[in-house]
């Protein structure tokens, strides 16, 4: 394919129509940066600030504020210098291209590749990443005086010092870590545009700055010599190309798992890794250089599982190391370069504000006319990650709910076994804690803790220990998982063993009722007296009400009926505490949101039930919820509450019976029932209007 040149003044009075708010957000960076002020607050910034930080005098590239090293990690990676590019495009005003090569050459002098400087400004990481934006900060400037043929040939070195380091530094870390796919993308950005040098050496693209500079080196000697150093620096492009495809195919080989989740189980790093690949994509299609189909494959895998778990305001997830970011921006880029329609549903209504600049005129006049399909699964069960979620339909005020039952992931994961996020008529109403800062510290700790998510706690300790930022000791794996569908009934099981140390084996069961009733019960098997509970995270826009054995969540558009039932309501001794726990939807960004705890002490084995249901705002709710008895018609015995227990859910309209065996079925244990309904099974629903009085097996 040829490489088009992006119009980028096209470009720019498409922007200013479409995307007026980023363009003053990108010029607004713009002058920040002119004037050596420093706020970042783009939206996939991983490490996002909310203090400015100013330089008086010479940039200290190596400043750290408040002793965050992630400040200098994310200063270091210039993304900035893209909005002076684009700041440029928008105005012509050539003080954004002198702020360019004024902190081009300043970064060069003073970070030079030492001990020090591998542990700060030079991580592997740092160096993919500016292997991107450089490149894509420097095609703004191509045609500008300012950007001379001096300041391309340090512009290049500079990128050459960069390709022969990544190509140096590589340990097996990479091959597992998002780091790996993001040195990667960086080698291959870096190549792509070297691998140019050779066919604009005459004068134009790359190395014709000449026709700009003429006060210097104007013989043709100079421009024999210039020939050269093109066709050498292209050379070296295409070994950087050749060895960061190879190492990409064997990274995503690595990490993307069957089911198109990255690893490492943060919703937030899996973007990363995808946006790079697209990135990658994006280059190879331009450029006309040729990929191993398994890249494509790897990048629609991960986006259709991006498709899978985006909340109904098409957000992220917030697990794991994640900031509660529109996934829009994934889904824009992804639909044009794979070509998917139900990608495009879920993109923007037309291509997004980095897009358009990215992939220019046609692009965007294709993408406005690409079809819109709307996915039809509303239940995705990943076998490998388990990220089960369920949705009433995928408009923004769809029901929401996901159920996190999979393994821990790596550094970026928290200990969040068989967390629960649920949202009703599109607005959040369980949530995540989010994670807010990589200090290690107490915040930090809590912010990854069990107590911070929505699972079941055993005596108030974590299942596993936190020994650092990154670290942990006694990961435990998870077990039992199961999941079954039938009609408007979903069941979703989770067990984990990290509380086996204490004598203690937890058991998650999800049975919901379309997606509006859910019946949360955690089992606890072993023996002994501890202290069980269930923790409820809950959205801090809406405010909770407490009662005598329920608790209330009122929100903008949707409301939640908490109701804790057998064996503990009527005086069965247990406990309901509200108290403000921290939430981070961002980096550096912390506030306070409602957290209910429900707790008893009690002797194993035993069980907590709880049934959420929500329903719209101002409507009251519904709902009434009681526990019944469950017998055996064979002997006539009422079962105790270590054996069965059941439900029954009333919405004014229709009556449902839940019936849950925590036994295995045996003896007078495995024909049981309510109110006269029966049933082989270990979990049952029933339908009390249904005459016929069938229970529904959703677990045998």
């Amino acid at each position: 394919m040829e490489n088009k040149k992006i119009d980028m003044k096209w470009c720019s009075g498409y922007c200013r129509q479409y995307w007026p708010e980023e363009c003053a957000h990108i010029l607004r960076i713009a002058d920040d940066a002119v004037a050596q002020r420093f706020l970042f607050d783009l939206p996939w910034d991983m490490e996002q600030t909310v203090k400015a930080v100013t330089f008086e005098g010479k940039i200290d590239w190596r400043h750290m504020p408040e002793g965050d090293p992630e400040f200098i990690y994310q200063f270091n990676r210039h993304r900035y210098w893209i909005c002076l590019g684009q700041a440029y495009a928008l105005t012509g005003d050539g003080k954004y291209a002198g702020c360019f090569v004024n902190q081009l050459y300043s970064w060069l002098e003073d970070n030079p590749i030492n001990q020090e400087t591998k542990n700060t400004t030079w991580r592997t990481i740092e160096a993919g990443i500016r292997g991107e934006n450089w490149v894509k900060a420097m095609e703004y400037f191509e045609d500008c005086p300012v950007v001379t043929r001096a300041v391309r040939e340090r512009f290049l070195e500079g990128l050459r010092v960069h390709g022969e380091y990544l190509m140096d530094c590589r340990v097996p870390f990479s091959d597992k870590s998002n780091w790996g796919v993001l040195e990667s993308h960086g080698l291959f950005a870096i190549g792509a545009y070297l691998m140019k040098c050779r066919g604009n050496a005459s004068g134009e693209g790359v190395t014709g700055a000449a026709a700009h500079d003429t006060a210097a080196h104007d013989t043709a000697a100079h421009d024999t010599a210039a020939t050269d150093t093109a066709a050498g620096l292209a050379r070296r492009g295409e070994a950087y190309v050749a060895e960061a495809v190879l190492r990409l195919v064997r990274e995503l080989d690595i990490q993307i798992m069957d089911d198109g989740v990255q690893w490492e189980q943060s919703p937030m790093y899996h973007n990363e890794v995808l946006r790079c690949l697209l990135e990658v994509l994006r280059v190879a299609g331009q450029q006309g250089i040729s990929l191993p189909r398994s890249l494509s494959e790897k990048a629609r895998a991960m986006a259709l599982a991006d498709l899978a778990w985006m909340k109904p305001d098409r957000t992220q997830p917030l697990n794991g190391d994640s900031d509660r970011t529109d996934l829009r921006d994934v889904f824009t880029p992804a639909a044009w370069i794979l070509k998917d329609n139900r990608l495009r549903y879920a993109g923007y209504d037309r291509l997004d504000f980095e897009s358009v600049w990215d992939l220019g005129a046609d692009a965007a006049l294709e993408y406005e006319s690409m079809r819109s399909e709307t996915p039809e699964c509303l239940f995705h069960a990943p076998e490998q990650s388990r990220n089960w979620c369920l949705r009433s339909g995928w408009d923004r005020n769809a029901d929401y709910l996901h159920f996190k039952c999979g393994s821990l992931g790596g550094g970026h994961g928290h200990f969040d076994k068989l967390h629960v996020d649920l949202s009703i008529a599109g607005e959040d109403v369980l949530i995540d804690s989010g994670r807010y800062t990589y200090v290690d510290g107490s915040l930090r700790r809590q912010l990854k803790s069990s107590c911070a998510h929505n699972v079941p706690v055993v005596d108030w300790q974590e299942y596993t220990q936190c020994t650092g930022s990154w670290d942990v000791k006694g990961r435990t794996a998870p077990a039992g998982q199961d999941w079954s569908q039938k009609g408007p009934y979903t069941f979703l099981q989770g067990t984990h063993l990290g509380y086996l140390p204490a004598g203690v084996l937890v058991n998650r069961r999800i049975i919901s009722i379309g997606t509006r009733i859910h019946v949360i019960a955690d089992e606890f098997y072993g023996t002994g007296t501890h202290v069980l509970s269930q923790v409820f995270h809950l959205n801090p826009a809406g405010s909770v009400e407490m009662r005598e054995d329920v608790f209330l969540y009122h929100g903008i558009r949707a409301e939640a009926a908490f109701y804790r039932v057998a064996p503990w309501s009527g005086g069965g001794g247990g406990k309901m505490e509200l108290e403000e726990t921290p939430v981070s939807f961002h980096y550096n960004q912390l506030e306070y949101a409602p957290c209910v705890s429900l707790w008893r002490e009690s002797a194993l084995p035993c069980s907590m039930l709880t049934v959420a249901a929500g329903y719209e705002t101002g409507s009251g709710s519904p709902y009434t919820v009681s526990r019944v008895s469950v017998t055996s018609p064979v002997t006539g015995r009422c079962l105790k509450d270590e054996e069965a227990e059941a439900v029954r859910i009333q919405d004014g309209k229709h009556s449902w019976l839940v019936v849950l065996n925590h036994l295995e079925t045996g003896a007078d244990g495995e024909y049981i029932g309510a109110e006269g309904r029966y049933g082989l099974g270990r979990v049952m629903v029933c339908d009390e209007a249904d005459r016929e009085g069938r229970m529904t097996v959703l677990q045998w």
